[in-house]
């Protein structure tokens, strides 16, 4: 068991019941966040992370040096910040370092452990199979067996590209399954006082299409433990990456926490201050500002930079709005023109107004009548 899990007051509560990475134990993380945070995780940042983590073994004294302090040090290290940012992501560091571990006593042993976790590891290294390190029994000898053609290094290197595949495929499968539950929510018209079982709804689809049930034939095993010296709290259990979906995602979907699409970014993130929020609270691209500060300037200029007509729109108000700064109009003059070209601008995207027309009414720069009705100098 890898670890276990148990929901309080809107938490997901996580404790390693494998702590031989890490010295932390048990964390709590606001239910549904972890998951998220993994779907957005973005692809160049965990291939780039396990491409380094395999360049550590890229040494011909890798296979000994892996035991001494300095290394086991910055593993833990690495280990305990991914536990207290992204327990998904750790999962995978779990899964890469208990290979390198068990690969420098036994490759065979650590392709056949890693082929119960990674669909395709003993295809992709095929190639240990029938190798196994020489050893000396003088111990000053050991660097007699180097490992000159670096097969540490080369087997950290194929599970790093294992584990990006899976990665790539495992976050686009919850994606899916995201979006399959909103699309549930928002065609099942749910009577008043009552509820539905969308973990059913969701078998059900995967039955339609053909695929196995998911949530509902693989119970969790439970247990009872005691988390603090006066509560025991009801366990479930957490054997792999898979499982600790299927129970986050279970135990949203029973805490009716709603999941929405940011209209900005376009990634998923949990309404937490309004029900109709639009936009996630993560910060925008290179940005230093959110979504939710931004996102509806940044929607308009992208809906503006894509239609004409907005386009030339915009032009222009910006160019009779800078008269008012140098007093060429009065402010009275440009709300009375900003009204005309609204309401022309509204013709043309109805298609009663020709956009030829439209433009060259807006190059022609006529000041209208201010909004008092008092004719213009």
């Amino acid at each position: 068991m890898i670890a276990s899990v148990y929901i309080k007051g809107g938490n997901i509560h996580f404790y390693n019941e494998n702590r031989q990475f890490t010295d932390f134990g048990g964390f709590a993380y606001e239910l549904g966040r972890p998951l998220l945070d993994f779907i957005c995780y973005e692809h160049d940042r965990f291939e780039d992370s396990f491409s380094i983590y395999a360049s550590m073994v890229d040494n011909p004294f890798a296979r000994y040096a892996i035991t001494e302090a300095p290394f086991f040090d910055e593993v833990k290290r690495s280990m305990g910040e991914l536990q207290t940012r992204e327990i998904y992501v750790y999962f995978y560091m779990q899964m890469f370092m208990e290979f390198i571990y068990t690969f420098a006593e036994s490759p065979r042993k650590a392709v056949g452990q890693l082929s119960e976790k990674l669909p395709g590891a003993e295809k992709k290294l095929r190639w240990t199979i029938d190798f196994e390190w020489q050893e000396s029994s003088v111990q000053g000898l050991q660097v007699i067996h180097a490992d000159k053609e670096r097969r540490l290094f080369r087997a950290a290197k194929d599970v790093a590209g294992l584990m990006y595949e899976h990665f790539c495929k495992f976050q686009a499968f919850i994606i899916h399954e995201i979006e399959i539950l909103l699309h549930y929510r928002k065609e099942i018209a749910v009577p008043a006082g009552r509820s539905i079982n969308y973990i059913d709804i969701l078998d059900e689809y995967h039955d339609i299409m053909g695929f196995e049930r998911y949530y509902l034939e693989r119970p969790f095993r439970m247990f009872y433990g005691r988390v603090s010296e006066k509560e025991v709290e009801q366990l479930h259990e957490i054997q792999n990456i898979e499982a600790l979906f299927r129970f986050e995602f279970i135990k949203m979907i029973e805490h009716d926490i709603f999941i929405k699409k940011c209209k900005n970014c376009e990634r998923f993130f949990i309404p937490r201050r309004r029900a109709d929020a639009e936009y996630c609270e993560r910060i925008y691209g290179g940005t230093s500002r959110k979504c939710s500060e931004i996102g509806a300037t940044v929607r308009h200029e992208k809906k503006v930079a894509g239609n004409p007509i907005l386009e030339a729109h915009k032009k222009a108000y910006r160019r009779f709005n800078a008269r008012t700064r140098t007093k060429k109009m009065t402010q009275s003059e440009f709300l009375c023109w900003s009204d005309e070209a609204r309401i022309k601008r509204d013709e043309c995207l109805a298609g009663e107004l020709p956009f030829d027309e439209y433009v060259a009414w807006l190059e022609q720069g006529r000041i209208r009548k201010a909004r008092d009705g008092s004719p213009n100098k």
